[in-house]
C-alpha cells in the first residue's frame, strides 16, 4: 500500500507540473488563478469578486428564491448578498478561505445534515402537499355529490308537480275573469245608486219650485213636501231609502209642473210682444192686454187638489228593502276580492336549527379546507425560511474550522503530506530515526493524503451512517407510497365512477269531467291542464363530480431519491473530501501548514520513542476490557468449544489482536505466520504478525512487568481531535 501511495503521489505531481506548464503558456490568467501565491497583493481580486458574487447568486437561487418576498425585495437582497460576498472575497484572504471551505463542509457531516433537511422539505412539498391537494379534491367531490343529489331530487319533484303548477298558474286567468265579472256588478248598480241616493237634482228643483211659488204668491211646495216626509216615521234603513226616493219623485213631479208654468208664461209674453208689434194704432193695448194676464198659467191650484204628485201610491213599498239587499250583495261580491287568502293549518312542525342547503354545505366545506390549505402553505414557507437559515450552519462550520486551524495546532492535524514525507526523507539521508512507514497502530490514527484506502475506524462509521440514511429513506418512501396509494384509489374511482344515462319516458294523464252544470264547467277548467300527454328526454351525468386526482410530479422523485443517493455518495467520498479542508487552508496559509506538519512529525516521533510503554498501555487496556466484558459470543465459544464452535463464523465470536484490535480470521483460513498465539495454555490472547514483532516476539499480557503499571499509567494518550 505504501508503494501504491508513492506511485500515486508521483503521478499527481507529474500531472500538476504538466497542467501548470500548459496553463502558463496557453492561458496566463488561469495560471495566475490556480497556481499563484494567494498572499500576493492585488492578485486575483477580480476573480475573487466574481466567485463571491456567483456564490451569493447561487445561495439566492437555490434557497432564498422559494421564499415569497414582496415586490422586488428578493432581487435586491440577492444583489446585496452577492456584492458583499464579492467585495469580501476581493479584499480579505480570510473570507476567501472561508468561502472555499464551504464546499468541503458541504460534503461533510454538516452538509449532509443540511441535505437531509432539504430532502425533508422536498417530502413536505412533494407527497405531503400532493396528498393535501388530493384531499381537497375529495372534499370537492363530496360537495359536488351533495349538490348533485339535491338537484336530481329537485328535478324529480319538479317533474311530478309541473302539471299541478301549470294548473295553479292557469287559475290566475280564470280568477281575473271572475274578478272582472264581479266588478261589472258595480257598474250595473252605480246608476241605481245615483238615481236613489243623489240629492243634487232635488236641491235644484227645490229652488226653482220655490221661486215660482214666490212669483205667484202661492203656498211654498218645497216646505209642504219637507214637512210631509219629515213627519213620516223611519223604522229601518229600508224605510229611509223608500222615503228618500218617494220624496225625490215628488220633487221631480213638482218640477215638471213648474216647467209647464214657465213655458206658459213664456208663450203669453211672446204673444203679447207679437201683438204689440203688429197693431200700430192707439187701441192696440186694448187688443193685446188679455195676453198680459199671466195668472191664467197658475193652474197648479187645480192640480193640487187631486194629489197629482203624491208618489207613495205609484212606488212599490218593497223598493227600499230591495235596494238595501242589492247594495249588500254588491258589497259582498266586489269588496271581498281584495282579500282572497289561502289559509292552511300545519298540525305538526319540527323545529330545525342551523339548516343549510346543499350548495351552502359544499361551499362551507371547501372554505374550511382552503383555510387548512393556507396553513399548510404557511408551514411550507416557514420550512423554506428555516432551510435558508439552516444553510448558514455550513458557513459557521467553515468559520469554526478556519479559526481552529489558525489557533489550535493539534486540531485536525493527522495528515501525512508531501512535506511530512520530505522531512522523513531528509532524516533518512542523515541516518536518523524515521517514521515512515507508519506502524500498524499508527495507521489507524493518521491519514496519508495520497492513499485511497479507508482507515479501519471509518468503515464502522460508514456502515452506521448508511443505516441511518436508509431509515430516513424508508420514512420518506412511506409518505411517497401513501401519496401514491391515495392517488391510485382516486384514479380507480375516476375510471369507474363516471355515469351518463338518458332519462326518457312518456307522461300520459287524462281526466274527464262529465256534466254540463256550472260546477262541472268550473271543475273542468281547473283540471284541464292536468290532462296532458308529453314525452320527456333528459341526459344525466356526474362528470363534474368525478374526482380528478393529481399525481405527484416526477421531479420530486428525482429530488427525494436523488438527494438520498447524493448523501450516500457523500458518505463514500467523505474521507477524501475531508482532506480538502486542510488543502484549502494550506493554500492560503502555507507557513501555518509547515508549522502544523513539523508539530505532527515531532509528536509522532516522541510517541515512537516511547513505543514500548505505549504497547504496554494498549495491552493492559485490552486485557482488562476482555475480563470485564462479561458474557458474550466469544466467551460462550471459548467456554463450550465443542458445542458452540460453529460461532467461529461470526466476527463477534473471534479474538482480536491485543494491540491493534484487528479480528483474527476463521480457523480454516489462517495463513501461517500471520497470527501468533501466546505459548502459555491459559492465555487466550492473539497477535497479528506486525504487532507481534513490535511486542518483541513475546506476549505482553503474560509479561510480569505489566503488573507494575499503575492505573494512571494504563490510560492511553488522548485521541487526536477530529472535526
Amino acid at each position: 500500500m505504501c508503494n501504491l501511495g508513492t506511485i500515486l503521489e508521483q503521478i499527481l505531481c507529474c500531472l500538476r507540473v504538466f497542467v501548470e506548464k500548459c496553463l502558463c503558456y496557453v492561458c496566463p490568467p488561469l495560471y495566475r488563478t490556480f497556481f499563484s501565491e494567494c498572499n500576493q497583493k492585488n492578485n486575483l481580486r477580480a476573480t475573487s469578486f466574481i466567485y463571491g458574487f456567483c456564490l451569493g447568486q447561487a445561495y439566492y437561487y437555490y434557497l432564498l428564491k422559494r421564499i415569497p418576498f414582496p415586490n422586488s425585495v428578493g432581487v435586491i437582497l440577492s444583489l446585496v448578498i452577492s456584492v458583499l460576498l464579492g467585495i469580501g472575497n476581493a479584499i480579505s484572504i480570510q473570507i476567501r478561505c472561508i468561502c472555499l471551505l464551504i464546499f468541503p463542509m458541504y460534503f461533510g457531516k454538516t452538509g449532509r445534515g443540511v441535505l437531509k433537511a432539504v430532502v425533508l422539505t422536498y417530502v413536505v412539498a412533494g407527497p405531503i402537499t400532493n396528498m393535501g391537494l388530493n384531499a381537497r379534491e375529495v372534499v370537492r367531490v363530496f360537495a359536488c355529490s351533495t349538490q348533485l343529489s339535491f338537484n336530481l331530487s329537485k328535478q324529480r319533484y319538479n317533474l311530478m308537480l309541473e302539471p299541478i303548477k301549470k294548473t295553479a298558474l292557469s287559475l290566475q286567468h280564470e280568477m281575473d275573469q271572475m274578478k272582472n265579472a264581479f266588478r261589472s256588478v258595480r257598474d250595473i248598480v252605480a246608476p241605481l245608486e245615483l238615481e236613489i241616493e243623489n240629492m243634487e237634482e232635488v236641491a235644484t228643483m227645490k229652488e226653482q219650485n220655490k221661486d215660482l211659488d214666490v212669483h205667484f204668491k202661492t203656498w211654498l211646495r218645497p216646505s209642504e213636501i219637507e214637512t210631509k216626509y219629515l213627519n213620516m216615521p223611519e223604522k229601518s234603513v229600508e224605510d229611509h231609502f223608500q222615503k228618500l226616493y218617494e220624496k225625490k219623485l215628488e220633487y221631480r213631479c213638482e218640477y215638471e209642473l213648474t216647467q209647464a208654468k214657465k213655458v206658459c208664461i213664456e208663450a203669453f209674453s211672446l204673444a203679447y210682444d207679437t201683438c204689440c208689434n203688429n197693431v200700430r194704432h192707439a187701441n192696440a193695448w186694448l187688443l193685446c192686454w188679455p195676453l198680459r194676464f199671466k195668472y191664467a198659467c197658475n193652474f197648479l191650484n187645480l192640480l193640487h187638489k187631486g194629489d197629482t204628485c203624491d208618489s207613495r201610491e205609484k212606488v212599490d213599498h218593497g223598493l227600499g228593502e230591495g235596494y238595501v239587499a242589492l247594495k249588500k250583495a254588491t258589497r259582498e261580491l266586489t269588496g271581498g276580492l281584495k282579500n282572497v287568502n289561502l289559509k292552511y293549518k300545519i298540525k305538526f312542525q319540527r323545529v330545525l336549527y342551523d339548516i343549510q342547503d346543499a350548495k351552502e354545505t359544499g361551499d362551507r366545506v371547501l372554505h374550511s379546507f382552503e383555510e387548512k390549505h393556507i396553513i399548510m402553505g404557511v408551514v411550507i414557507i416557514t420550512l423554506n425560511v428555516c432551510m435558508s437559515i439552516l444553510f448558514l450552519r455550513i458557513v459557521l462550520a467553515a468559520i469554526t474550522y478556519h479559526d481552529m486551524y489558525l489557533t489550535n495546532i493539534t486540531f485536525d492535524n493527522l495528515y501525512i503530506t508531501g512535506y511530512f514525507k520530505y522531512l522523513d526523507e531528509m532524516r533518512r539521508r542523515k541516518n536518523k530515526i524515521t517514521l515512515l512507514p507508519l506502524k500498524k497502530m499508527e495507521r489507524s490514527k493518521y491519514v496519508d493524503i495520497y492513499s485511497m484506502s479507508y482507515v479501519r475506524t471509518q468503515h464502522s462509521k460508514l456502515v452506521t451512517q448508511i443505516l441511518k440514511v436508509m431509515l430516513e429513506v424508508v420514512t420518506a418512501t412511506t409518505f411517497v407510497m401513501l401519496d401514491r396509494l391515495f392517488y391510485e384509489a382516486l384514479d380507480v374511482v375516476r375510471q369507474h365512477a363516471h355515469l351518463e344515462f338518458v332519462h326518457q319516458g312518456t307522461q300520459d294523464l287524462k281526466i274527464e269531467v262529465e256534466g254540463i252544470g256550472l260546477l262541472a264547467n268550473l271543475l273542468r277548467k281547473l283540471i284541464n291542464n292536468l290532462s296532458s300527454t308529453r314525452d320527456s328526454r333528459r341526459v344525466m351525468t356526474n362528470k363534474l363530480c368525478v374526482p380528478q386526482p393529481r399525481a405527484m410530479p416526477p421531479i420530486y422523485f428525482l429530488k427525494i431519491y436523488g438527494g438520498y443517493v447524493w448523501i450516500l455518495l457523500l458518505l463514500y467520498i467523505n474521507p477524501y473530501t475531508l482532506r480538502l479542508r486542510r488543502l484549502i487552508c494550506s493554500y492560503f496559509y502555507p507557513l501555518r501548514e509547515r508549522q502544523r506538519v513539523l508539530h505532527l512529525y515531532n509528536d509522532i516521533l516522541k510517541k515512537r520513542m516511547k513505543m514500548d510503554k505505549t504497547l504496554r498501555r494498549k495491552a493492559i487496556q485490552a486485557v482488562r476490557a476482555h475480563y470485564l466484558s462479561g458474557e458474550n459470543l466469544l466467551s460462550l465459544r471459548m467456554k463450550f468449544p465443542y458445542l458452540l464452535g460453529w460461532l467461529d463464523a461470526l466476527p463477534a465470536a473471534r479474538m482480536t489482536c491485543l494491540i491493534c484490535g484487528e479480528t483474527e480470521p476463521r480457523t480454516g483460513r489462517r495463513t501461517p505466520g500471520r497470527w501468533h498465539c501466546c505459548t502459555v495454555p491459559t492465555c487466550p490472547f492473539v497477535y497479528c504478525a506486525e504487532c507481534w514483532e513490535d511486542a518483541g516476539g513475546h506476549c505482553l499480557a503474560c509479561d510480569p512487568s505489566l503488573n507494575e503499571l499503575s492505573d494512571v499509567d494504563s490510560l492511553s494518550d488522548d485521541d487526536l481531535l477530529r472535526y
